[in-house]
């Protein structure tokens, strides 16, 4: 890297994870909300360090493992500063993190196809100060670090492509399953970024085509040794800790088993075995995300260079992940939130350096991308608002429910913490883990991944258990262990329990009779 490229791709890393922190803190502890998707995943590292029973096992066996282990790096810093697990702060700290490194990736890729430091600066700003990207480097959720490693990879291989060397390779396998040990969407585009090397060997006639399948055979040993040997090993994992090697496919607390709540939903049911309905039904929310890759198809249309074997490639790339959706919904096996197809852009976005190099009118066609990628900030941000479409980024600033059922587990939270310090306290931490983590004394939650968890929940009566805390059963809450063991009690009660205290009616704390 020249002196002249560190000052542009050190100063947007710097800039962009200051305010993507700053903005993320705002949400979280000011204004009060957090996705419970990011909040599970510090639950998850904090149940490592400050359970009643502290074990890595504790990290939990459905989701990807990664973005809890680098949240419990920052959850060392836990008793001194609390709020990294009672505000999420840990998972903010994070996602900040790997905003900026996308940001700076972007510059840098720049640097790589010829770009200038200005037009290189102007691409990143434009995609890292996208409101609805900008949100989700702020939010705390794995998005962000997922797209950071594909967006890794894809540089790589395009740079494979014009280099042909092995140490892109390896990077982009290293990318690969870091993706993997991030997000389970790592498997469509791993199978992608297989099929587009696979097209760009075979597409080059140089060679003769036994010397093209032996260089397949080894750069796809070479590309997805890693991220095969990584799904392998989580499932040898889930077979030796949980008894069963798809446990994160299979749990109730998984995606598939959270998305049998679905089928009360006529607008999932409709898409069930239904390619075409489901296929307008992703591309309605694809299109908010390919503003920039509709602008290289006029562009290439009009330079001649649409039937090109690269262009091929990026859309396979872009839209491999949009296709597992489409999988999932003929299967009713996604809620489909329209987060799971924002990975087009980001692809698009990184691929756009390279782009501007094959261009045969650069400035016309750098004009016309800056311009599709302003149109995408006004598109998205637009969409942002829309509740039929981005329900869950539209309630994230606002007072809706989502923000109404948080505000009651912070008051069961506080009401715990003055009242009830000494008291042990059975829960699922599926549901609990806000009120776990803002605990002063989380040692007092019997929770999940507890040895006796199982037997408490089971006769709570002749263990030490002097309360049972329990979420209202309605939508997911109703996976909740407690909910599933004893389907009355929240709304009936038990001889065996006393209702003690009610938080605005999404918790209830029954009082155990001994």
């Amino acid at each position: 890297m020249t002196s002249a490229w560190k000052k542009p791709i050190y100063g947007i890393f710097i800039v962009v994870l200051i305010l993507e922190f700053a903005v993320g803190y705002y949400l979280t502890s000011i204004y009060g909300f957090m996705s419970g998707d990011a909040s599970s995943r510090v639950a998850n590292a904090f149940y490592v360090l400050y359970s009643r029973e502290p074990s890595l096992a504790n990290i939990g066996f459905v989701w990807n493992p990664l973005p809890s282990f680098m949240e419990m790096i920052v959850l060392v810093f836990y008793p001194l500063f609390p709020a990294l697990a009672s505000e999420g702060l840990a998972a903010v700290i994070v996602s900040s993190l790997f905003a900026a490194l996308t940001a700076a990736l972007i510059v840098k890729a720049g640097m790589n196809f010829g770009l200038n430091r200005w037009l290189s600066l102007v691409i990143a700003l434009l995609y890292a100060f996208n409101p609805y990207i900008f949100y989700y480097g702020a939010n705390g959720l794995t998005e962000v670090i997922f797209i950071y490693f594909i967006n890794l990879a894809v540089i790589q291989i395009l740079i494979w492509m014009r280099n042909d060397g092995s140490r892109s390779l390896v990077i982009a396998a290293i990318a690969l399953s870091f993706a993997f040990w991030t997000r389970y969407e790592t498997v469509f585009f791993g199978v992608a970024l297989a099929i587009a090397v696979l097209i760009w060997i075979l597409q080059n006639k140089q060679d003769s085509a036994k010397e093209r399948l032996q260089q397949v055979e080894g750069t796809w040993t070479v590309l997805l040794t890693p991220v095969v040997f990584s799904g392998l090993l989580w499932m040898f994992l889930n077979y030796t800790i949980m008894g069963d090697g798809l446990y994160f496919l299979t749990s109730a607390y998984g995606n598939l088993g959270q998305a049998e709540l679905l089928m009360n939903d006529e607008k999932f049911t409709s898409l069930v075995n239904n390619p075409i309905p489901t296929l307008i039904f992703v591309s309605e929310r694809l299109w908010y995300f390919s503003i920039p890759l509709v602008i290289i198809f006029v562009i290439r249309i009009f330079e001649r260079r649409l039937l090109r074997w690269d262009f091929l490639l990026l859309l396979i790339m872009a839209f491999s992940i949009p296709f597992m959706q489409v999988i999932l919904l003929l299967k009713g096996g996604t809620a489909a939130w329209i987060r799971y197809y924002m990975y087009a852009f980001p692809i698009v976005v990184i691929w756009i350096p390279y782009e501007i190099s094959q261009m045969k009118f650069r400035k016309i066609g750098s004009t016309l991308l800056i311009m599709g990628l302003l149109v995408s900030t006004l598109v998205m941000g637009v969409m942002m608002n829309n509740p039929k479409i981005a329900s869950d980024e539209y309630e994230a600033f606002r007072h809706n429910k989502l923000f109404i059922e948080q505000e009651a587990g912070t008051a069961a939270t506080k009401y715990i913490n003055e009242n009830l310090s000494d008291q042990m306290i059975l829960t699922d931490s599926f549901s609990s883990f806000r009120i776990i983590m803002g605990s002063k004394h989380p040692k007092n939650y019997v929770i999940t991944s507890d040895h006796d968890f199982k037997d408490s929940l089971e006769k709570p009566t002749e263990h030490k258990i002097d309360y049972i805390l329990l979420p209202n059963p309605q939508a997911v809450l109703s996976l909740d262990a407690v909910n599933q063991k004893y389907p009355n009690l929240y709304d009936q009660g038990a001889e065996w329990a006393t209702l003690y205290k009610e938080f605005n009616g999404y918790w209830k704390l029954y009082k155990v009779n001994h």
